[in-house]
C-alpha cells in the first residue's frame, strides 16, 4: 500500500490493508513462515508537515522450538508508531535521544510504501529463542529424546564437567 503524504487529510486517517507472504517476500528460506494474511490497521494523524503513523499488525507464524526442535503457531500483534517529518534530518554532533527520535523517519517524497514496515515488524517480532511452552525441556544430548513426551536412562544423570569450566564454577558457587 502506498500512502499519498500530501493527500492526507489533516487529522486521523484510518486504513485496513492485508497482506499476503508473497507480497511481503517473506517466503521459504527463513527461521520461520508466515502461516496467515497479515492483518494490518493503520493509521496516520497528519498535523502540518509531520505525521503520526501507526501500525498494528496481527499474523501468525510457525516457529521451531530451540530446545526440542518442534514447530509450533504463535499469533502475533504488534503496534509500532512512527513520525514522520518532512524534509531531512539535522546533523548534530551530539544529541540525547527521546523515545519519538527513535521512531522518526524523515521523508523527501509525497509518498511513503507501508509494505517494507509491515515486513519490519514481522521480521523482528521473531523472538531469538522460540520456545513451545515457557517450561519445554528440550531434548536429551545423549539419545535425543524430547523429554517433553517421555524420558530416558540419560534424563536425571549428572553429566561430568568440562575441567576447563570448572575454575568458573568455583567462582559461581563462592559468589552465591
Amino acid at each position: 500500500m502506498i500512502l499519498n503524504l500530501e493527500k492526507l487529510k489533516p487529522g486521523r486517517n484510518e486504513f485496513w490493508r492485508t497482506y499476503s507472504a508473497a507480497e511481503l517476500g517473506l517466503g521459504k528460506g527463513r527461521d520461520f513462515t508466515l502461516n496467515s494474511d497479515v492483518e494490518t490497521h493503520i493509521v496516520a494523524i497528519k498535523s502540518k508537515n509531520n505525521v503520526k503513523l501507526t501500525l498494528e499488525a496481527s499474523y501468525t507464524l510457525r516457529l521451531t522450538c530451540s530446545r526440542c526442535l518442534e514447530e509450533f503457531d504463535r499469533k502475533f500483534d504488534e503496534k509500532v508508531t512512527y513520525y514522520l517529518k518532512a524534509g531531512k534530518e539535522e546533523v548534530i554532533e551530539e544529541k540525547s535521544l527521546a523515545e519519538e527520535d527513535i521512531f522518526t523517519m524523515y521523508y523527501a517524497t509525497e509518498e511513503l510504501d507501508i509494505k517494507p514496515l509491515v515486513r519490519e515488524i514481522i521480521i523482528l517480532s521473531v523472538p531469538m529463542k522460540p520456545l513451545c511452552k515457557p517450561d519445554c525441556k528440550g531434548l536429551c544430548p545423549v539419545c535425543g529424546v524430547n523429554w517433553n513426551y517421555e524420558t530416558c536412562e540419560h534424563m536425571h544423570q549428572k553429566t561430568e564437567i568440562d575441567a576447563r569450566w570448572k575454575k568458573l564454577l568455583e567462582i559461581s558457587t563462592k559468589l552465591k
